[in-house]
């Protein structure tokens, strides 16, 4: 009998050293894919939600001394209008760089499952600083308390070391481990889409209430102008109650990572279990369902 070449023992070791080494062939890994695939998505759509808070806070006040004031001068608005907004703008990029230690986690999750693990060269020395600075809306109270912030420092820290020294035994049994602080993450960014997003949009809609009687004021004076400005605030109005949405659809799209995660936790040894696969779906649905409402962040049309 004729024994085979070296070469194809060789190649058939190497394959199955490798479906060793990530707990299962490739192929088994298609739901740690999917929940990876939406994770990335859900952070996609959150990104906008942070310069619309900047872009929320500008509109509110340019629209507000357009109307209002009585020698208006769009240079100077536009100056006052962003210095108010200032405090807002730091605040969004630090959270930021929350989102993007969960879009990381998905990034490295998705790199595992295909045996190949991404090459970040980012450091990560500043992170605790600008998240550390994070105060919750209205409250001034911290975003992250001194536990909570250790624990996202080392989530981060994780990522990255995984990336550098190329480990990959146990690596997604590891970051399933890090639960705790992938809902620290995720709360965090379900906060600022609670309370200080959809705050933001509140106020506008009630700026809306207040401009609109301005306007009828003036309208026997300057109908056109008066009807052009009625239509206006109409579709503004339309397009920040459908932005208020994109937060209810963002952190029901949270919530569903969360229990993601735990049952994949769950079930790493068992990844085809039917509990796992309609929770992977039902996040599915959730960041799909974000996904349509995330239209509404363009401004209103004609």
């Amino acid at each position: 009998m004729q024994r085979p070449q070296n070469s194809s023992v060789s190649t058939l070791l190497l394959c199955a050293t490798a479906c060793l080494l990530l707990g299962g062939c490739a192929t088994d890994l298609a739901p740690v894919r999917t929940f990876a695939e939406q994770t990335q998505k859900m952070s996609l759509h959150f990104e906008p939600m942070l310069a619309g808070g900047v872009h929320s806070c500008m509109d509110k006040a340019m629209r507000k001394r357009l109307i209002l004031a009585e020698r208006f001068d769009a240079q100077a608005s536009e100056q006052a209008a962003r210095a108010d907004c200032a405090a807002i703008a730091q605040a969004s990029a630090s959270v930021a760089s929350l989102n993007d230690v969960l879009l990381r986690y998905a990034h490295t999750l998705a790199a595992l499952a295909d045996a190949k693990l991404p090459a970040y060269q980012e450091e990560f020395g500043g992170l605790g600083d600008a998240l550390g600075g994070l105060a919750q809306p209205g409250a001034g109270a911290p975003l992250l308390d001194a536990d909570k912030l250790a624990k996202v420092v080392k989530l981060s820290e994780h990522l990255s070391r995984l990336a550098t020294q190329r480990v990959q035994q146990s690596a997604l049994r590891e970051l399933l481990d890090e639960q705790e602080a992938v809902d620290i993450v995720s709360n965090a960014l379900k906060e600022y889409a609670q309370h200080s997003y959809r705050a933001g949009l509140q106020d506008e809609l009630r700026d809306l209430v207040q401009l609109r009687g301005a306007v009828d004021n003036a309208a026997p004076r300057e109908p056109l102008a008066a009807n052009y400005i009625r239509t206006r605030l109409h579709l503004e109005g339309r397009q920040l109650q459908e932005r208020e949405k994109i937060v209810a659809a963002y952190v029901a799209a949270v919530d569903a990572l969360q229990a993601s995660v735990a049952a994949l936790r769950a079930n790493l040894d068992r990844l085809q279990a039917p509990e796992l696969e309609r929770q992977l779906a039902q996040f599915a649905r959730d960041v799909a369902k974000l996904q349509r409402q995330a239209a509404f962040y363009a401004p209103a049309r004609w």
